[in-house]
């Protein structure tokens, strides 16, 4: 795959690495080993090394010690389910579960998130304050909330969640997202991940929960304008 030999090492890795993954038909899911895609690409180790890191805050890929990396979401439920529940639901009822589950893993999080997961979660914001378009931005925002699923420690509390944000990736709203990137959604999100953040790493579990739950019934507000198109959806 043709790369840019004037771009950093790991911005040719990261182009590389999206390409491969969006072209592939590999149904193990499985990416090669470090060495190899070092190898194949020309570049040194710890540029794939940081490339991988970098997809892996975004959720794009997730990594099983022992068994390699694999490019997706950890598949915590099945494809059937997901497909079935995207066909039935609406933005408004995704919110309504997520309302139930998210401050819970926030607060959770607040009490076992290390500091090298906070700095994953400022990462990985700034990446959806900064998002090009509706379905950038919806991508980087579901890795957010996905790092506070993981850091809270509940496996149980994480297939729900998972569930539940792979319904919204599932679902055709196209319209839905762009009415919410365009209303200057990005840039009110970022300023609530904020607050979400600094409660985790302040260490305050009930602020944590607090500013979640704040987030998402603004997100939901917003969703509800007179002029959204999610009246459409039914």
């Amino acid at each position: 795959m043709p790369v840019n030999p004037t771009e950093l090492p790991k911005q040719r890795v990261l182009k590389a690495l999206r390409e491969r993954l969006e072209g592939t038909d590999d149904a193990s899911g499985r990416l090669p080993p470090e060495r190899e895609l070092a190898a194949t690409l020309k570049v040194g180790r710890r540029a794939v090394r940081e490339a991988l890191r970098a997809l892996e805050d975004e959720g794009t890929v997730w990594r099983r010690q022992g068994q390699g990396t694999f490019f997706g979401p950890p598949k915590l439920v099945s494809e059937r389910e997901v497909d079935d529940l995207a066909h039935r639901v609406n933005p408004l009822e995704i919110l309504e579960a997520r309302l139930s589950i998210e401050p819970v893993l926030a607060r959770l999080a607040a009490m076992r998130a290390s500091q090298a997961d906070i700095d994953a979660m400022r990462r990985i914001a700034g990446r959806a304050a900064t998002a090009n378009d509706a379905r950038d931005y919806e991508r980087a925002d579901a890795a957010f909330h996905r790092k506070i699923a993981e850091c809270a420690g509940n496996a149980i509390f994480r297939a729900m969640f998972e569930m539940v944000i792979r319904v919204r990736e599932k679902a055709d709203w196209q319209r839905v997202r762009q009415y919410y990137f365009r209303h200057d959604g990005a840039r009110r999100s970022f300023e609530e991940h904020q607050i979400v953040i600094e409660a985790i790493a302040e260490r305050e579990p009930a602020a944590a929960a607090a500013a979640m739950e704040d987030h998402l019934r603004k997100v939901s507000a917003s969703l509800s304008g007179a002029d959204s198109p999610i009246r459409a959806l039914g």
